[in-house]
């Protein structure tokens, strides 16, 4: 009597394991046919920028070990790339250089690596953004240990900008100036890039020392009824910075600076305190011309040993826009040398 209900329970069993068996099999199909895409970034449109400098670069005698050899005074680049991440797993983006170069200690900047020739280092800034920050420093920092960053599902339209500098580092010699590429990835999918092709570096053993390395002027300070519109100006100061040449060198500078117009400086900060809708004007010694900012200026050629030459200059308030508010104007501007 027991036989029989043993039976009807395999009967019972097996069409459940049978239907289990076939559900499994089933899905192997299905998941063997996943596009890759459907896991990670996708990529529309990629950037990339081969980026040469000006050769033969020259090195001044004079410049101290973090100063700036070369700097494009500004975002580089054009277009942008575009990527869909909408897999189905975490999305990450890597920045930074490829191949690990050395990081470089000097004084008073960060984010210093090597290239290949000893003693001159890089700095290099991206932004993803199209509405690009003021300076270098509001972007991303790239760096030889690559950053990777978890980002959400999306669409993404990172920009082809970059800012770049060549630092001194140590002594430098004559030579052929080469570096590592900088790459940004979504997944992994290559969207920006930027390749530095080589370049000839010249250190040149002529050329002048300022008598300060940091100089300040001030101007008298002025009351907002003495401004009636744009384009009014107030409490011109004239100034000079001082140079000694070697002899023979020919003396070129530029002045470069957050530009409010194209000769007017801006404030740097915008705290409360400070005034807005003005900024400060340089002008040329004749105090007439306005001195353009970014622009080469001939100084002259030294004639003898130790040549004391001035680049002298004028400042003054300049009202830039129509609605202007009273307070501290501070503002900075950065004095580059160029010996010929």
């Amino acid at each position: 009597m027991p036989a029989p209900l043993d039976v009807r329970r395999a009967q019972l069993i097996t069409p459940s394991r049978l239907l289990m068996y076939l559900l499994v099999i089933a899905l192997f199909p299905v998941m063997g046919v996943v596009s890759p895409h459907a896991l990670g970034c996708s990529l529309k449109r990629g950037q990339s920028t081969n980026f040469t400098f000006p050769s033969p670069l020259h090195v001044p005698r004079d410049l101290p070990i973090g100063g700036v050899i070369y700097d494009t005074h500004g975002w580089i680049g054009s277009g942008d790339a575009y990527v869909d991440c909408m897999g189905l797993f975490q999305h990450y983006i890597g920045t930074g250089f490829i191949s690990g170069p050395s990081e470089v200690k000097v004084p008073g900047k960060t984010d210093v690596y090597a290239t290949g020739l000893p003693g001159v280092g890089i700095r290099v800034a991206w932004s993803s953004s199209l509405d690009t920050p003021a300076h270098m420093e509001g972007g991303e920092m790239m760096r030889s240990a690559r950053r990777r960053t978890p980002i959400p599902r999306n669409h993404y339209s990172p920009a082809q900008r970059w800012w770049i500098q060549l630092i001194k580092t140590d002594t430098i010699n004559s030579g052929v100036l080469s570096m590592n590429p900088v790459r940004i990835y979504y997944d992994d999918e290559l969207t920006n890039q930027l390749n530095f092709l080589s370049s000839q570096v010249v250190f040149q053993k002529r050329g002048c020392v300022a008598t300060g390395a940091t100089q300040t002027v001030t101007l008298l300070q002025s009351n907002i009824g003495q401004f009636k519109g744009g384009g009014s100006t107030a409490r011109p100061r004239i100034f000079s910075i001082d140079l000694d040449c070697d002899e023979g060198v020919n003396v070129s500078y530029r002045i470069d600076g957050l530009p409010a117009t194209d000769s007017v400086l801006k404030n740097v900060t915008g705290s409360l305190k400070l005034a807005s809708g003005i900024g400060v004007q340089l002008l040329q010694s004749d105090g007439v011309q306005p001195l353009l900012l970014g622009q080469k200026y001939v100084l002259g050629t030294a004639d003898r040993p130790n040549s004391d030459m001035k680049i002298e200059l004028q400042a003054r308030y300049y009202q830039f826009q129509e609605q202007i508010r009273p307070g501290l104007i501070l503002t900075t501007a950065t004095v580059t040398l160029y010996y010929e």
